[in-house]
């Protein structure tokens, strides 16, 4: 009988993450759970520690031969999968003491709920000293863009969220694999095209405008360092910048319908300024238009 929860990483030279990331699922109980890993080709030892470790912690790895990247893989994973429930996750986190119990019990009050999310945090707040949130789900602006929910705003540890959300970071989400095998197109789950960043925040509005749920389960606490897309605009390299502009895009054609109308004259506004504000100070980057 298969584990009721998937727990789903997908690695590229991020042994350095590791030890940290299964000390906290190794604390996770009360809810049955098998890990895989498909790693992307890491050249840094990723391979031969999970291979290590693989007597003490059971890991099924499936090895690509070169890195397909964050939606590729993730894909590979679901494909395997015969849980009901997939909890996708970063290296480059971890979960703190019984997070995965909170988002199953949450994602099993209803079956029109997609997939759950906890409260993510770049720094842990304690008793005394507060934290700096990374995400507790993602919103919706008015003008289009979808954006983690008050990340890099520091909240002491009783803070409540709002627990109906647009939807979920993918770096650490549960989802309901028959609900997300359900709004599958031909680029996949995750959309193939967009490799790594904004696949996530696609993912969620497909699973919106099917009529699926996102809920936050705010006992559910993680760690997230963030390793990609950290930092102010001017700190992050144009890769990550030409990866965001091109994957908004696709996103936009793609999932904008008679429903968004509304906001079809602040969406114009806001795009139009971005090229202009890239076409002055980032004209390096406006080669994510061609794409």
């Amino acid at each position: 009988m298969p584990a009721k929860v998937q727990i789903q990483i997908v690695t590229w030279n991020s042994k350095e993450h590791l030890e940290r990331l299964f000390r906290g699922i190794q604390n996770q109980y009360k809810v049955g759970y098998s890990v895989l890993v498909i790693d992307n080709a890491s050249e840094d030892g990723t391979q031969e520690w999970l291979k290590n470790q693989n007597y003490i912690l059971n890991i099924k790895v499936i090895q690509n031969k070169e890195n397909k990247g964050f939606a590729i893989a993730h894909n590979q994973g679901f494909q395997e999968s015969k849980s009901p429930y997939i909890l996708v996750l970063n290296p480059d986190t971890e979960l703190q003491e019984s997070f995965l119990k909170e988002v199953v019990d949450t994602i099993d009050k209803d079956t029109m709920i997609a997939s759950v999310g906890g409260m993510l945090f770049q720094e842990l707040p304690t008793d005394k000293k507060s934290g700096i949130i990374d995400s507790c789900g993602l919103k919706m602006c008015v003008n289009g863009r979808i954006i983690d929910i008050k990340q890099n705003t520091s909240q002491r540890a009783n803070f409540s969220p709002k627990t109906d959300v647009f939807g979920v970071s993918g770096a650490c989400v549960l989802y309901r694999l028959s609900a997300i095998k359900q709004i599958k197109d031909k680029y996949g789950i995750l959309d193939e095209r967009f490799g790594s960043y904004k696949e996530d925040a696609d993912l969620a509005w497909r699973l919106n405008k099917a009529g699926f749920k996102a809920k936050i389960a705010p006992q559910a606490i993680a760690w997230h360092e963030r390793v990609f897309g950290k930092g102010s605009r001017a700190s992050q390299s144009n890769k990550i910048k030409q990866l965001s502009i091109r994957n908004n895009i696709l996103m936009l054609k793609k999932n904008f319908s008679w429903k968004d109308l509304w906001r079809l004259p602040i969406m114009a506004g806001y795009e139009f300024i971005k090229f202009i504000y890239i076409y002055l100070f980032e004209r390096e980057n406006l080669v994510a238009y061609k794409k």
